[in-house]
C-alpha cells in the first residue's frame, strides 16, 4: 500500500503546470490553483526548477518544491479563515510592520515545527498549534526565529 503524501492535493507536476499555464497568461478554475500561482509569482527565482533547466541546489538553499508547497499551504489556510489563530498571529505581526510574505514564511514556519509530529505519530494536535499560534503571535521576528530554530 502506498504511503499517503501529506499534501496529497499539492505535487511537483502540478506546479510545473500552474507555471506553463501563467506564461500563456491563463488563469485557474479553481482557489488552489491561485494559491499555486501566487506561491510561484512571489519566488520567481524557482522558475528554473519549474521548467527542468535546473536540478541541484546549492548548499542551504530550501527545497522549491517544499517551499511552494508551504507557501499555498499557508495562503490556503489564511484564505479560508478556518482557523482564528491564524488571523490573529497575522494580524499581530501586520501590525508590528511585516509584509504579507514575512508572515507567510512564518506560519509556514509554525507550520513546519509541526509535520515532524505529524509524520511520527500520525496526527495533528490541533489545540497545541493553536497555542502556538497565539504565543507566538507577539513575538517580534527576532524572538520568533530565535524559538523556531530552538524548536
Amino acid at each position: 500500500m502506498e504511503k499517503e503524501r501529506a499534501f496529497p492535493h499539492i505535487r511537483p507536476e502540478l506546479f510545473k503546470q500552474v507555471w506553463q499555464a501563467l506564461k500563456k497568461g491563463e488563469k485557474g478554475s479553481d482557489s488552489r490553483w491561485s494559491y499555486m500561482a501566487k506561491s510561484i509569482e512571489t519566488h520567481k527565482e524557482f522558475i528554473p526548477f519549474l521548467e527542468g533547466k535546473q536540478k541541484t541546489l546549492p548548499p542551504g538553499a530550501p527545497d522549491p518544491f517544499l517551499h511552494l508547497t508551504l507557501h499555498t499551504v499557508v495562503e490556503e489556510l489564511l484564505a479560508e479563515n478556518e482557523l482564528p489563530e491564524i488571523g490573529y498571529f497575522y494580524d499581530i505581526q501586520k501590525k508590528h510592520g511585516l509584509s504579507h510574505h514575512e508572515i507567510v514564511h512564518m506560519l509556514g514556519a509554525i507550520l513546519t515545527t509541526q509535520l515532524f509530529t505529524i509524520f511520527k505519530e500520525q496526527k495533528f494536535d490541533i489545540e497545541f498549534y493553536k497555542q502556538i499560534l497565539k504565543e507566538y503571535a507577539h513575538y517580534t521576528p527576532d524572538v520568533f526565529w530565535k524559538k523556531i530554530e530552538e524548536g
